[in-house]
């Protein structure tokens, strides 16, 4: 999971904030902050949400072909050190190094 993939929410915990479950949308900046990315959803009505969305709370519908060279430019000072996305259960960097200690478990 990472900057441009179309994702789909799994929880409830955003219909305050306008986003149900199963709603899709695409991951619309590089970086992974809190460990949540920030969400674009369009609705039928043409109407735009954005919306902080944590990383367990989201699944992949279609990955987008983006290249790590790519997801660096988008990032803050195209700093590699900042978390960028998400592999085999882990929030990761462009240098390889895990955040969390459990694979899944995102704020281990």
């Amino acid at each position: 999971m990472k900057i441009y993939d179309t994702v789909k929410v799994t929880s409830d915990a955003y219909e305050s904030e306008g986003v149900k479950k199963g709603d899709t949308g695409y991951i619309v900046l590089a970086e992974i902050r809190n460990n949540s990315f920030e969400v674009e959803f369009e609705f039928a009505d043409d109407d735009i949400l954005y919306q902080t969305i944590h990383v367990k709370d989201l699944e992949v519908v279609k990955e987008y072909p983006v290249t790590d060279n790519e997801i660096l430019c988008n990032l803050p000072g195209e700093n590699p050190n900042w978390w960028c996305k998400v592999e085999n259960g882990f929030i990761m960097n462009l240098k390889g190094e895990k955040k969390n200690k459990i694979a899944y478990d995102y704020d281990s």
